[in-house]
């Protein structure tokens, strides 16, 4: 297959006009247009490859991505993916569930979507965060949520953070669960997670 890390453009070149956004897997690219189409370039494993669903990426308002997989959210509140089947290119198991999705994040195999009536819903490698199962009871009122290598941690409408997956990749915040209020964002890098408080201060947790 495409041994490119998505660097060399040239193939695509005469269809990247009116790009409004873009979005990066670990070898490959997805760029949203103006009139709502998507044009992928880079190793096809890693979501490059976009010709098997293009019929269906029109309409695009946002796009995700995992290090394997891209995630487009069309404009009628749906989602298509592309890329590494069991890595989270592959959302058939949860199809009937992803109406009215307003934003996507991603692991490096998984994606997580928020829907309008503030639910949330995963798919892709359990290992990576796909499997939600766990703390579903409490993805009520999400408001946002951002993605390690292996985890999610969402942030709910009063403050607090639900995590979830790889517990040494911050899917395990009980250690800090009673400092994580008045939470307002979150950032992210490969093992672990730093929440910005509303006071100011920073709570961290993962791999040390």
């Amino acid at each position: 297959g495409d041994s490119s890390w998505g660097g060399d453009s040239s193939s695509v070149a005469s269809s990247l006009t009116g790009v409004e956004s873009i979005a990066g897997t670990a070898r490959a690219f997805a760029a949203i247009k103006s009139d709502g189409t998507v044009v992928t370039w880079g190793h096809s494993y890693y979501g490059g490859d976009s010709s098997s669903v293009a019929s269906s990426l029109t309409g695009a308002e946002a796009i995700a991505a995992a290090d394997y997989a891209v995630a487009a959210i069309k404009c009628d509140g749906t989602v298509v993916t592309r890329g590494s089947s069991s890595s989270g290119g592959d959302s058939s198991s949860v199809a009937s569930s992803l109406t009215g999705v307003e934003s996507i994040a991603g692991t490096d195999g998984a994606f997580a979507a928020i829907k309008s009536d503030g639910t949330v819903v995963t798919w892709g490698s359990s290992s990576s965060g796909g499997d939600s199962s766990s703390v579903a009871s409490s993805l009520t009122g999400v408001e946002s949520i951002t993605g390690t290598d292996g985890a999610f941690a969402a942030i709910k409408s009063d403050g607090t953070v639900v995590s979830w997956g790889v517990s040494e990749y911050g899917g395990d915040s009980s250690s800090v669960a009673s400092s994580l209020t008045g939470v307002e964002s979150i950032a992210a890098n490969a093992r672990a997670f730093a929440a910005i408080k509303s006071d100011g201060t920073v709570v961290t947790w993962g791999h040390s």
